[in-house]
């Protein structure tokens, strides 16, 4: 079972809320504002819309819904950061066999995995009544917004976009998971409209969790599902490459691939395995083409794997990219360690805590914590960013601990803190073992 909290939902309260030091604001401004009493500052209240208080959460507005559970807007108020909330209704979930014996798995799966086109899960909380899973917000919104608005992409995004997309899949296959349910609605996009994929509650991994069979159920969208899953045979990571080419040609056309009047799982099916696509774009580049073709293979013998999709030269202008690898968890050298500095100085966090949670990707509310205010100081240093001919040459870590004077590790240096805990915390070896652990 996930790393959980079994708090009851509550209201905002007490002066040490959570049993944690009252945090003191940077000399920076607006660097790492922390909210005071456990409660973000008064106009952060103010402007929030609030229901309730769960954990070190305000839960807010609805900014999706499904069967099981609505996703929330969410406000951390050790950070003043906003976040997206999972909220799913345990009473609901009770009345499906399947999803109430899966409930848990969500969580499991997401917090294996760490990559900059994947949504970070942050955090994961339960009540009597529900189960939270809370992951980064992107401000960019959904993607498909963007091709209702524009009715379809160029091709020049389109390929940015599936190239993220292969990418974020290729290291799920890497690390033994399938996603099972990749759809233009699971497609965000982040302030830097890159894309983050999202909802991992259809996802499985063979061998890593001890699930039985797991590639043979039923799920996911028919109209993104391969031609083997909706004939109910044994499938296995190839499901995604398919799912894949189906988002692409939405993307390009605004439409899907394979459409049936009326709606039939049989007739659907048929047309996928004759090849009976839907008209290609006339203005399409040849090299788009045979990648969709190639993605809308029916024969799962004959489609390629991702390992083989993300060299294509389409993807990459012509070039065959390189060093394609992202680590599942995060080194020692490569830890914010101002961040670290700040929750534990001024938040009362313990070094053994934070580094151990960060390097395990382990989803907690020191995980949280780290994650945002990470993010915040990326952000704030954009505002208060230095001459170009500077920002060039010093790293931004660095640059920030020259602005704020009272920090000065430089990332470069071992503060005096790690060389004490070696023993107590992963080691660069076992980290590149992959992606166990974190429960």
């Amino acid at each position: 079972m996930p790393a959980a909290v079994k708090d009851k939902e509550m209201v905002i309260d007490g002066p040490r809320l959570f049993g944690l030091k009252t945090p003191a604001c940077s000399s920076i401004p607006g660097f790492f504002q922390a909210p005071f009493n456990g409660c973000a500052p008064t106009d952060m209240l103010h402007n929030f819309y609030c229901t309730k208080k769960v954990g070190h959460y305000l839960i807010g507005k609805t900014l999706g819904e499904g069967s099981f559970a609505k996703v929330r807007e969410g406000l951390h108020v050790i950070t003043d950061e906003k976040v997206a909330i999972k909220v799913i209704d345990k009473h609901k979930v009770k009345n499906d066999d399947y999803v109430m014996k899966n409930l848990y798995r969500e969580g499991h799966i997401h917090q294996m995995i760490r990559h900059p086109n994947i949504a970070q899960l942050l955090d994961v909380m339960e009540t009597d009544n529900n189960y939270y899973l809370v992951t980064e917000l992107c401000l960019g919104g959904n993607l498909m917004s963007r091709i209702y608005e524009r009715r379809h992409l160029e091709e020049r995004e389109v390929q940015k976009y599936i190239r993220q997309l292969i990418m974020a899949v290729e290291h799920l296959h890497r690390a033994g998971v399938v996603h099972r349910d990749l759809k233009i609605e699971n497609l965000l996009l982040d302030e830097n409209d890159n894309i983050k994929l999202i909802d991992f509650g259809l996802s499985n991994s063979a061998g890593i969790l001890g699930y039985t069979d797991p590639f043979s159920t039923q799920c996911g969208s028919p109209a993104y599902a391969a031609p083997e899953l909706l004939n109910r045979q044994k499938y296995g990571p190839k499901v995604d490459v398919w799912s894949i080419g189906v988002n692409m040609y939405a993307m390009l056309t605004g439409m899907l691939p394979f459409t049936v009047e009326p709606f039939s799982l049989t007739s659907l099916h048929g047309k996928m395995v004759n090849k009976e696509m839907n008209p290609l774009p006339p203005d399409l580049s040849p090299g788009a083409a045979m990648l969709l073709r190639n993605l809308l293979e029916p024969d799962p013998t004959k489609r390629p794997t991702i390992q083989q999709v993300v060299t294509n030269p389409w993807l990459h202008g012509g070039q065959v990219p390189t060093n394609l690898a992202y680590m599942n968890r995060i080194h020692n050298r490569d830890i914010n360690h101002v961040v670290v500095l700040h929750m534990t100085e001024k938040l009362g966090y313990k070094y053994t805590d934070v580094l151990s949670t960060v390097n395990k990707n382990r989803a907690s509310c020191v995980l949280a914590t780290y994650f945002l205010l990470n993010k915040k100081m990326d952000r704030l240093f954009k505002v208060n960013m230095e001459p170009v001919e500077k920002e060039k040459t010093e790293p931004a870590q660095t640059r920030w601990v020259t602005m704020n004077g009272k920090l000065n590790i430089q990332p470069t240096q071992e503060p005096a803190y790690l060389a004490k805990m070696k023993d107590s915390v992963l080691n660069p070896g076992e980290q590149e073992r992959g992606a166990e652990g974190g429960f």
